[in-house]
Order: structure tokens, then C-alpha cells, then sequence
């Protein structure tokens, strides 16, 4: 019955993507590697972190103010590279174009701040909360965001290629054109995320949860997402070239002008869900 429903799925995709005057072309498939799980990066708790000097902070005499109340801040273009703000508080702060390249901000509060075109590459933000922030444009390629609350955030054209980024919360999201290429994303929530047209080239989604949310054009080729939770998600004109869908839960889902070309559904569900 499985079977049936793929490759049900599969000639209505395809038949559709030909209407809207997709041209046959030969493909070549690809081998798919499966990467190994590896270990999940982890906020070092063995010693409590030290609290900084809130007043020479805010006067720029120390990049660090680890577990300060930094709530509301006018920070815009401060050179906060390589800074210690683990645990603090920096909700509704203002960031923008703020250097924030190699930080440390793990456990820190970011609710609702202003990070539009910041620079947070290679960043740390472990378990950091950065529920309805500002992120358009910022660039956080390489940050390590394992398990940070990124719900309701505006992550337009942001960059997140190999970002680590596993068991984050993204549900609503709005990450229109976001690039999350190469980026480790296994077991996050991206329920009701808004990812038109994100590009997910080579992403790793193991067992991710993107029930109802939007991929409509988004690129998965070569992506891994095994064992995903995509119940009523829409694939509207997506790219699944060379990617693996194994075991996936795709029921209600739309595929639309789908590219299928290699992807690999072996074991997925696929068809309307089960009447209850």
C-alpha cells in the first residue's frame, strides 16, 4: 500500500511538473551517504558562570558582561567579537549590524532583540532564547544553535549554512529565502515555519517535525530528511533531487510541481491521513 501511494504521488507530481512545461531531461542519481549521528554540542556547566560589569560593559571598556541584565541595550554596530555573554539578558535589545562573529551566548536571553544584519558566524547560542527576534539578513554561518528557541523569529535571507542547529524550536518561524545549507538540523521543530524558498542543499533534517509548515519552492537536493514528521506540510514546487525521505510521514502533504528526480521514499507514508 506504501508502495502505491509513492509512486501514486510521484506520476501526479511528475505529471504536473510537465504541465507547467517542466523539458525531460537525463539524470544522473547519486550515491546517498549517510552521515553519522554524532554527539550533540553541550553548555558547559561545571562551573557557574561569572557575572560582568554591566556599567564598563554598556561604557565599552570589555566586550564581556557574561550573565548580565543587558534588557533593552542600544548596542547597533558594537564589535562584540569573540565576547563572553553567556547567560545574559538581552531581550529587546538593540543589535543591529552588530559584530557578534565567534561570541559566546549560550543560555542568554535574545527575546524579541534586534539583530538585523549582525554577524554572529561561528557563534555560540546553546539553549539560547531567541523567541520573536529580529534576524534579517544576519549572518550565522557555522553558529552552533543546539536546542536555542528560535520560535516566531524573522530569519529572512539570514544566513545559516553548516549551521548546528539540532533540536532548535523554529515553530512559525519566518525564514523566507534563509539558507540553511549543509546545516545539521536533526529532531528541531519547524512546525508552521514559513520557509518559501529557503535553500536546504545537503541539510541533515533526521526525524525533524515540519508538520503545516510552508516549503513552497523550497531546494532540498541532496538533503536527508529520514524519518521526518511532515504531516500537511507544503512541498508546493519543491527540489527533491537526490534527496532521502525514508520512512518519512508525508500524509496530506502537497507536492505539486514537485521535483522528484532520485529522491529516495523507501518506507515513507504518503497519501491522506488516516481517517480517525
Amino acid at each position: 500500500m506504501a508502495i502505491r501511494r509513492i509512486l501514486s504521488a510521484f506520476a501526479i507530481a511528475v505529471a504536473q511538473f510537465g504541465a507547467a512545461g517542466a523539458q525531460p531531461s537525463m539524470q544522473v542519481c547519486h550515491p546517498f551517504i549517510v552521515q553519522a549521528f554524532s554527539e550533540l554540542p553541550k553548555r558547559d556547566s561545571s562551573q557557574p558562570s561569572p557575572v560582568g560589569d554591566v556599567p564598563a560593559f554598556l561604557a565599552g571598556e570589555t566586550k564581556d558582561c557574561p550573565g548580565c541584565d543587558l534588557r533593552g541595550a542600544q548596542l547597533q554596530r558594537r564589535n562584540l567579537s569573540g565576547a563572553d555573554l553567556r547567560d545574559a539578558d538581552l531581550s529587546q535589545a538593540s543589535l543591529h549590524r552588530a559584530n557578534l562573529a565567534g561570541a559566546r551566548l549560550d543560555g542568554a536571553r535574545l527575546v524579541g532583540a534586534n539583530l538585523n544584519l549582525g554577524d554572529l558566524k561561528r557563534a555560540s547560542l546553546i539553549e539560547a532564547s531567541l523567541s520573536s527576534a529580529l534576524l534579517y539578513r544576519a549572518d550565522l554561518s557555522a553558529a552552533v544553535l543546539t536546542g536555542a528557541d528560535l520560535r516566531g523569529a524573522r530569519l529572512q535571507l539570514a544566513r545559516l549554512s553548516q549551521a548546528q542547529m539540532q533540536r532548535a524550536l523554529l515553530g512559525g518561524a519566518m525564514a523566507r529565502l534563509a539558507s540553511f545549507a549543509g546545516a545539521d538540523l536533526r529532531e528541531a521543530d519547524l512546525q508552521l515555519a514559513n520557509l518559501q524558498e529557503a535553500d536546504f542543499q545537503r541539510a541533515d533534517l533526521r526525524s525533524a517535525n515540519l508538520t503545516n509548515a510552508g516549503f513552497v519552492r523550497t531546494n532540498f537536493t541532496a538533503a536527508d530528511l529520514s524519518r521526518v514528521s511532515a504531516f500537511n506540510a507544503d512541498f508546493l514546487a519543491a527540489d527533491f533531487t537526490d534527496a532521502r525521505l525514508a520512512n518519512a510521514d508525508l500524509r496530506s502533504i502537497r507536492l505539486d510541481g514537485a521535483q522528484l528526480t532520485c529522491a529516495n521514499f523507501d518506507n515513507a507514508i504518503l497519501g491522506p491521513a488516516t481517517p480517525q
